[in-house]
């Protein structure tokens, strides 16, 4: 009976733990989903033991310091205040002050610019103006840094600056003329807080944006990268760093991202039909977007098309040889590059000296120090002083990409090594299609005249 009376106490207690343990997970369960929308009440709806805050509307609480808005008329007419735990203003009346963050928090006075925009500075939070607010709009510090967008001529400007104001990167927006014109942008922003603001240009139904906020993910990513970052968006390229800086706007039509044309540090861009040169490390815009087409480098130069004309660029973007040439092809080991004016061709060497006088009808790259050039229809082979090593006699040719080539005499063909003996290797192309053609010719006038003879020894019905 003992027994029996120690269990059922027993189970009694196990019963009333089980109870009191869901009782308190329920009450924390509660409480958990309770708290998002508290601390959201005390941000925006007033302190309990603060009745000072009665005649504001909004508080946003930063422990030593209020954030506090009076709204007299939704979305026109608004005040709003930095003060201290007991109420004292620290600030005059702005139209908003945003979040802090890193110690700072963006606001924006009541005089508007000259466009009627509101004008975007930072406070610490003793209300002391750190940044001078001129700037139409910006973001909160991460992790030192934050971007500004200001008025620059026609275009809106983009900069990265530090926590002192000081500039740390300017995107060079002068060289997108046609892009992030003030005229084709439109300011908005949130309803009575003026620092949720965006700066938009409409293409039809998609938006670009000067300053770009990327998923977590690709943040990741990016950050990850040991070098800048080419994405895309809506049809165009732009470049961030790991440290994500935008170096380039999201208005590049194309990014070489083969390296079919780059090389020496530098990357080839287009923007509309123009082409410049970006840092593949930094992705800083070294070559405005000054050319017509380009070629991939040699020895250190860069071929540019600019008004028709070749010149040669170094990896700086240095002008190296002048815009003269129609013609022009890849600087060789023999430091040679064959080059033409008005169909007179010759060669130049890397400081732009003549080296081959432009009088033939056609000039090769070098090769195994050897030029395949032509002069009234024959082909013949020069050196690097002009030295003629194989005369001018064969009909076709080909450089001498080996150590030997193809030439063509009389439609026989030759295999040339570069000392000039040749080595028969069979009849021309040309001359195999001719007697092709003649056989075919034979062929049909045979056979017509074996079927006119069947045809006159045919025992007439």
């Amino acid at each position: 009976m003992f027994q029996q009376s120690f269990r059922s106490a027993c189970c009694n207690l196990k019963r009333q733990k089980l109870l009191l343990f869901l009782a308190t997970f329920r009450n924390l369960a509660l409480l958990f989903l309770l708290l998002p929308s508290a601390r959201l009440f005390a941000q925006i709806k007033l302190a309990p033991n603060e009745a000072w805050l009665n005649q504001y509307d909004e508080c946003q609480d930063y422990g030593e310091v209020y954030v506090v808005k009076k709204i007299t008329k939704a979305c026109r007419a608004y005040q709003t205040f930095l003060t201290d735990k007991n109420g004292h203003q620290l600030t005059p009346a702005y139209r908003d002050i945003g979040d802090f963050e890193e110690g700072l928090a963006e606001f924006v006075p009541m005089q508007l610019s000259g466009q009627g925009h509101g004008l975007h500075g930072f406070i610490d939070k003793q209300g002391k103006v750190i940044i001078e607010p001129n700037y139409i709009a910006t973001d909160r510090f991460r992790q030192g840094k934050t971007w500004v967008i200001y008025t620059a001529g026609s275009h809106y400007g983009l900069s990265y600056i530090d926590k002192t104001g000081k500039e740390l990167y300017k995107i060079p927006i002068q060289h997108y003329s046609k892009d992030y014109l003030i005229k084709n942008a439109k300011v908005d922003y949130t309803c009575n807080h003026d620092t949720q603001e965006d700066v938009l240009w409409w293409r039809g139904a998609d938006f670009f944006i000067l300053n770009f906020n990327f998923t977590p993910f690709v943040t990741e990513q990016i950050q990850r990268s040991k070098h800048v970052t080419a994405f895309k968006y809506q049809g165009k390229f732009g470049i961030i760093a790991p440290d994500l800086v935008l170096k380039v706007p999201v208005a590049l039509d194309a990014v070489d991202v083969d390296y079919t044309y780059s090389g020496q540090g530098m990357q080839r861009v287009q923007y509309g039909n123009k082409y410049g040169y970006v840092s593949s490390l930094t992705g800083e815009l070294i070559v405005p977007f000054n050319y017509t087409d380009t070629r991939k480098p040699t020895n250190g130069l860069f071929w540019v098309k600019k008004n028709g004309k070749w010149g040669c660029i170094d990896k700086t973007g240095q002008l190296r040889i002048p815009h003269l040439y129609d013609e022009a092809t890849g600087f060789t080991a023999e430091d040679r590059s064959a080059v033409a004016i008005q169909g007179k061709f010759g060669h130049i060497d890397k400081s732009g000296k003549v080296r081959t006088p432009l009088t033939y009808d056609f000039a090769s790259y070098y090769q195994h120090g050897l030029s395949m050039v032509r002069m009234k229809d024959k082909y013949g082979f020069i050196d690097t002083t002009n030295r003629l090593i194989i005369p001018l006699i064969y009909d076709e040719a080909f450089p001498f990409d080996q150590v030997t080539t193809i030439v063509e005499r009389y439609w026989i063909r030759y295999e040339l090594s570069l000392n000039g003996r040749k080595k028969f290797m069979g009849f021309s192309y040309k001359l195999d299609a001719v007697l092709i053609i003649l056989g075919l010719l034979l062929f049909i006038w045979l056979s017509s005249l074996f079927q006119r003879m069947i045809s006159k020894f045919r025992p007439v019905r």
